[in-house]
């Protein structure tokens, strides 16, 4: 019996590892500071098949630059609720419930009560 119990015990914990640590699926709109421009209109879809795409307009000099990204995604093993944008230069976002906000390269939340670098969930 206590063999059994065990069995059980850990393949319920083998199969916690490999759940994902929360929803990501949707779309997360928003505009982000940007140090040579007036400012970037960003786009960022997550699909639960783990694809993503990057959609980014870039105002600078009343022109617009449009750059599209799409790759896979990752769960950072080292920070709780950050994936990485695999395609994207491993690009570090930690997911909220109602948003994401862009992280540094640690995969740290950036920080600066000036400018906001968070896309807000809109589906």
């Amino acid at each position: 019996m206590k063999k059994l119990t065990l069995i059980a015990f850990a393949t319920f914990l083998s199969a916690c590892s490999v759940l994902p640590q929360k929803t990501v699926s949707g779309t997360y709109l928003g505009s982000l500071p940007c140090a040579d421009c007036e400012k970037i209109d960003a786009e960022l879809i997550l699909n639960s098949d783990k694809s993503y795409e990057y959609n980014t307009v870039y105002h600078k000099n009343k022109e617009q630059y449009p750059f599209t990204e799409k790759g896979t995604y990752t769960w950072d093993n080292t920070k709780s609720g950050v994936v990485r944008l695999v395609n994207s230069d491993n690009i570090a976002v930690k997911i909220a419930d109602t948003y994401v906000e862009f992280c540094d390269v640690n995969g740290n939340p950036v920080t600066n009560s000036k400018l906001n670098y968070k896309l807000q969930k809109v589906k």
